[in-house]
């Protein structure tokens, strides 16, 4: 039995993936706007907004930028009320999701570290010393 990975997923999942990437991009300017009460300036926590939901859409370093966020999701989960804190629970699992997933073919990821072919040329065998 062949053990095949699809490291960066294309087709349905790939298109699902890049839906979900966008979509969590959006979630990173919501959380920026309400942000936990510590002393934290505002616009650091938006240029941070911008710089993981760019690299979520890019799908560049797309794991990272997805536990990034997952991370963010779950220190605003502590701080806010409790109906909220079932929207971000969700919010994290799906970070979480992404970040192990990847983030499909249809991303920058998959066009710098995805499928490559590798041809093997057959050649005569090697003689041992003697022959």
């Amino acid at each position: 039995m062949t053990n095949y990975v699809c490291r960066y997923p294309d087709g349905a999942a790939g298109w699902g993936l890049l839906c979900a990437r966008v979509s969590y991009a959006f979630v990173a300017f919501g959380l920026a706007a309400s942000p936990p009460p510590i002393a934290v300036d505002a616009y650091l926590l938006y240029l941070a907004a911008g710089l993981i939901a760019l690299l979520l859409v890019l799908g560049l370093a797309a794991r990272w930028a997805a536990a990034l966020l997952g991370i963010a999701a779950a220190v605003a989960l502590v701080f806010s009320p409790p109906l909220q804190q079932l929207l971000l629970a969700g919010h994290v699992g799906a970070c979480i999701g992404i970040a192990l997933v990847g983030p499909g073919a249809f991303s920058i990821d998959a066009r710098l570290h995805g499928r490559r072919v590798i041809h093997l040329q057959t050649q005569a065998p090697d003689r041992g010393p003697g022959d």
